[in-house]
């Protein structure tokens, strides 16, 4: 059986998938895109679709000073050790180079959101289409790849296996074959094995997985049989503002807004400056495994870019109240406790030191106010293949494995051990910025 050849074979149809294969069709490479879970939600279409672009065209026409190297610096300073270094400055300058990419030769709907700030980010530099949508962008990037002649997307049939043989790369497809010279490992991670997560991240076993369901380690274990060493299999973005049950999310900039979460009792726990993902664990840890997140209608009216808040509001996760006892009623926690709990909070916001160790409360919170019950979840996993700085894949030697590269859930990311290292949008910025970096090593 003669296999029908492409210039590049990607595995996964995510962001890091879809991506590769729109910047490799632009160099004039035949791409095969295979994904058996093409019609099922991905991680993207989940997601809240933000990415940092630290010093991007549309920034810096926004008059926001920003650089690859700020970013760098937040990256450093909110995950510390556990930053992957092999590819952090390598997809720092990649960012903005690919976001230029997309607005100029895609036509890409992308904007610079100035009004969406992120906990560990200095600055607003976070882009998306716009309102910021996960599943908005990702439509996005399905309708570029569908219009592109050189992209042939492969759906809805399962996979028997992926080969490698010097020199050659090749999937089997029923009666059919493909085949290429170079693959690109763009599956998601392992969150929605019970087993690898029980294995990998046990602080997390149990959890709600709102991430894609598809997200088996599937693509993952085919790096292992070729070789492929292993990092950061303990990292993850956690979420510590989904509603029970993970089908709506508040979103992550509440807190940087003045928003504060309180347990049953009506007491604050933790620090809610931690970031979104830290903020899982924390709220899991509480009677019950939830939080109620308070805040108020002067935040609500500065959340209509968040697509995320929207949809929960829509669904109806949020409650309002005009008075701390209306609030109390209406979520079952004690009035004077919560009551102490908002006058405590107006005082650290008036400079006092709070002894949870957070550093900044935007305000006061005031009438009419807003609630919601929030839980923590497993959004996805952090870990995967190692790669070098133009997203090839490693063995456990540190030799480059020919041909094969990894990015998105498949690679290693950028930070993570826990979910404290998680920096908002790493998930994005890793998967854009890999896919970018991995095709302009293969065109040289």
């Amino acid at each position: 059986m003669t296999p029908r050849r492409f210039d590049l074979i990607v595995l996964g149809a995510g962001a890091a998938g879809m991506f590769t294969a729109l910047v490799a069709a632009r160099k004039g490479m035949a791409v095969a895109v295979i994904d058996p879970h093409f019609s099922q939600p991905n991680n993207l279409w989940i997601s809240g679709g933000l990415f940092p672009a630290a010093g991007s065209a549309l920034q810096r026409a926004a008059r926001v000073d920003d650089s690859p190297g700020a970013w760098l610096a937040d990256l450093r300073a909110f995950a510390g050790d556990s930053v992957n270094e092999r590819i952090a400055d390598a997809v720092a300058h990649a960012l903005p180079a690919l976001a230029g990419f997309m607005v100029e030769q895609l036509g890409a709907p992308i904007r610079f959101l100035d009004d969406v700030p992120a906990p560990g980010h200095s600055t607003t530099r976070f882009h998306s289409v716009v309102p910021a949508s996960g599943r908005g962008l990702h439509a996005w990037l399905r309708q570029a790849m569908a219009a592109a002649p050189a992209i042939a997307c492969i759906a809805d049939r399962a996979t028997d296996a992926a080969e490698r043989a010097a020199g050659d790369y090749g999937v089997r497809l029923g009666d059919d074959r493909i085949g290429a010279a170079r693959l690109m490992l763009a599956g998601g991670g392992f969150g929605a094995s019970a087993a690898m997560v029980g294995r990998h991240i046990p602080e997390m076993r149990g959890a709600i997985h709102n991430g894609a369901t598809s997200n088996d380690g599937s693509v993952i274990a085919i790096a292992r049989d070729w070789g492929a060493a292993f990092a950061g299999m303990g990292g993850y973005q956690g979420q510590g503002h989904a509603n029970p049950g993970g089908r709506t999310r508040l979103g992550m900039s509440l807190p940087i807004l003045g928003a504060i979460l309180v347990n049953r009792d009506g007491r604050r726990f933790v620090n809610e400056d931690v970031g979104p993902s830290a903020l899982a664990a924390h709220v899991l840890g509480q009677p019950g495994q939830v939080a109620l997140e308070v805040f108020d209608a002067a935040i609500e009216a500065q959340l209509a870019n968040h697509s995320s808040y929207v949809e929960a509001r829509a669904a109806g996760q949020v409650m309002a109240a005009d008075t701390v006892a209306g609030l109390a009623a209406a979520t079952g926690v004690d009035a004077a406790t919560l009551q102490t709990t908002l006058g405590e909070c107006a005082g650290f916001a008036q400079g006092a030191a709070d002894p949870l160790g957070r550093a900044h409360f935007a305000r006061s919170l005031v009438p009419p106010y807003r609630a919601s019950w929030v839980t923590g979840t497993l959004a996805h996993t952090q870990g995967g293949v190692v790669t070098d700085a133009a997203a090839r894949v490693l063995d456990e030697a540190d030799n480059v494995i020919a041909g094969l590269y990894a990015a998105g859930g498949s690679a290693a990311g950028l930070s993570g051990a826990g979910g404290d290292g998680y920096l908002p949008g790493n998930g994005l910025a890793q998967s854009f910025g890999l896919a970018w970096l991995a095709v302009h090593h293969m065109c040289g």
